[in-house]
């Protein structure tokens, strides 16, 4: 039985709360297997450029242990023992990427999540950025680091109304990163592809949104992604069915910014590199080369849009305009 008090009772202790919080699942299940060999080596380079460029007055990290063998494992939880990490997920058996991330993405209170994969070097002002693009583009609900203009039509229909431009913002040189970091060649990466109207590659030419002298890339991918509260309340609610199914993120994540009535978009620069399973010395030089101080981080204070709330109401129409738009070449 009980006996006294529990001391708690009587200590009235206010909670904090932190505005940003990054959410990142890993799973390494061995090192013996050459496709796996490195990839402790890349989580460490990641969750070190990670925990050195972010704010922790105001950001937390959730870091998801998939299941991972061992050496993995004392590679996570070095970072936790440092007190870097601010919670510390450890799933039993391999639950996949998308179950676990979803589990404590719908439990999260903080105003924006980040969700990223653990096999990206961090470039220090990448939040910075991030919260410059929430702060100077209220239409933004999905924000990367990571320029995805070759993804400027996918669930990004509300673009129709916006008063997007074309220009070249993304430099050659990010270009370039970003398509070796993903193992293609400059040549024949998602940036070769045919872009806007289908006549420009997207390397040559990207839409851009831009205001007050600022300028955004329409596009973003959810490998590495910020979103508001708004599109995080609009991730599927469904359990997830499969550990692993290709493509099984866009019903989950990526229709969620359309869905608030939001768009996608992405920083003009490169801020984060994919290291994928190995750790290339090119990317560890383009680290060091570009560290620079990081700033302010001022994130808007959260409110509700009616314009968002409108664009919500507006989904199907926007979806069928984009589709014809793409297939009169208009867009």
């Amino acid at each position: 039985m009980r006996e006294g008090e529990h001391p708690l009772k009587s200590v009235l202790k206010p909670l904090s709360h932190k505005v940003h919080r990054i959410i990142l699942p890993f799973w390494i299940p061995n090192v013996e297997e050459p496709y796996f060999k490195g990839q402790p080596e890349v989580l460490r380079y990641c969750l070190d450029s990670l925990t050195r460029s972010i704010d922790r007055e105001q950001s937390a990290i959730t870091l998801i242990n998939n299941h991972s063998c061992a050496e993995a494992t004392a590679v996570a939880e070095s970072f936790v023992q440092a007190g870097l990490i601010d919670k510390y997920v450890l799933c039993a058996e391999n639950r996949g990427k998308l179950d676990p991330l979803l589990a404590e993405a719908r439990a999260a209170q903080e105003d924006y999540l980040t969700l990223a994969d653990a096999d990206f070097l961090f470039l220090p002002g990448w939040e910075q950025a991030v919260a410059r693009v929430f702060q100077r583009f209220p239409r933004a609900g999905m924000v990367s680091p990571f320029p995805a203009a070759h993804l400027t039509y996918f669930y990004n229909s509300h673009l129709v109304w916006a008063a997007r431009q074309t220009g070249k913002v993304l430099s050659d040189e990010d270009v370039d990163l970003f398509e070796q970091g993903l193992g293609h060649s400059p040549e024949s990466g998602l940036y070769s592809r045919p872009g806007i109207k289908r006549g420009l590659s997207w390397r040559q030419q990207q839409y851009v949104l831009q205001r007050d002298g600022h300028t955004v890339v329409l596009g973003a991918v959810h490998a590495l992604a910020t979103f508001r509260r708004e599109v995080v309340q609009q991730f599927n609610q469904d359990k997830v069915p499969w550990v692993f199914k290709n493509g099984y993120e866009h019903e989950y994540l990526d229709v969620a910014a359309e869905k608030a009535g939001y768009l996608r978009v992405s920083t003009p620069d490169l801020w984060a590199y994919h290291l994928g399973n190995t750790v290339p010395q090119a990317a560890l030089d383009w680290h060091a080369r570009a560290l620079a101080p990081s700033g302010p981080l001022e994130w808007p204070l959260p409110q509700k849009s009616f314009r968002a709330a409108v664009l919500r109401r507006l989904l199907p129409l926007n979806r069928l305009l984009l589709r014809a738009g793409r297939k009169w070449r208009w867009l």
